[in-house]
């Protein structure tokens, strides 16, 4: 039996992946949505011109960014799977951020936001 390196098919914790569906990528109209339904709760109820602020920031990044990022994302995935290089495009993130630091991901390691007073 070898042991230096498992292939993912004889693998008993992965060996079921290749058959698992693709995890989906959300339209951007889904992300900006969730995105601003989100963040009501990082934001004052009694502030109504903050809420209308983040709405024009995401409506322009609809509008100007967002579609040409979009397409870069499918592309990604598209290409990564193709490959088999990977299976989700969360993979190399996750896999980079989550399983390659020697320290504590909890105490040590959020990639996504700060908070600031």
């Amino acid at each position: 039996k070898e042991t230096s390196s498992v292939s993912i098919k004889t693998s008993v914790t992965f060996g079921g992946q290749p058959e698992l569906a693709p995890l989906p990528i959300p339209t951007l109209d889904e992300t900006m949505e969730k995105f601003l339904k989100s963040i009501e709760a990082l934001q004052a109820d009694d502030d109504p011109m903050a809420r209308a602020q983040s709405k024009r920031i995401v409506v322009d990044f609809f509008r100007n960014e967002g579609p040409a990022l979009q397409k870069l994302l499918l592309e990604y995935d598209r290409r990564g799977r193709e490959a088999g290089e990977i299976g989700s495009y969360v993979e190399e993130f996750w896999n980079d951020s989550y399983l390659a630091p020697d320290s504590s991901v909890v105490l040590n390691l959020n990639p996504f936001f700060v908070l600031e007073d």
